[in-house]
């Protein structure tokens, strides 16, 4: 897992949107400012983030016989909203948390040309909190932001690679043999 590189883009982002003259920022610069970091952590999820699904099903004919693909390893696809300005940390990490949950779903197809609808995350549960924050700070530090931006991104890393996941199976197809079935999610993993 790479909460450094995950760090580096919302960094990026930040920083080509409102660069780091806080002399001139206004009351505007907020909500641009979280428009970044939806923006950063859209990106990095959608190129570091792919779905495990276990597939079931039949292809039509006399006789209909079982698909032998039963794995598929889909990419996902959407977008982190931004959370509007917020003066509470633990409030605004569970409302990126919900932004992520309803943002994404996977894509059309999987590697393997599976299709199934589905929402990839589903459970709550990002364990950062602003006390980590503070722990790690260091006033002597001329420029903190990305080892808080780390803990941050790791915090979301954790939740995706465990307790994201959404298992709820749903209807899916194999449309290159025609098969129809049902998946669920076996595994994400986001690196």
């Amino acid at each position: 897992m790479s909460r450094t590189a995950f760090a580096q883009t919302i960094i990026a982002k930040l920083g080509a949107a409102i660069h780091r003259d806080g002399l001139s920022y206004t009351e505007g610069t907020a909500p641009i400012a979280m428009q970044a970091v939806a923006a950063g952590i859209t990106e990095y999820l959608i190129a570091n983030t792919k779905v495990i699904i276990s597939y079931s099903g039949m292809i039509p004919g006399p006789p209909p016989i079982p698909d032998p693909t039963v794995v598929d390893t889909f990419s996902i696809v959407g977008a982190c909203a931004p959370t509007g300005p917020s003066d509470n940390f633990d409030t605004w990490i569970k409302q990126i948390e919900s932004n992520i949950i309803a943002g994404f779903t996977l894509a059309p197809a999987g590697m393997a040309g599976i299709v199934f609808a589905q929402k990839p995350f589903l459970t709550p549960g990002i364990a950062t909190i602003r006390d980590m924050l503070k722990a790690r700070h260091d006033v002597q530090d001329e420029d903190p932001q990305l080892k808080i931006w780390e803990i941050v991104c790791g915090g979301i890393m954790d939740w995706i690679n465990g307790t994201a996941i959404n298992p709820t199976p749903g209807p899916a197809t194999h449309p290159p043999v025609a098969s129809a079935g049902t998946a669920f999610i076996t595994k994400i993993l986001i690196t």
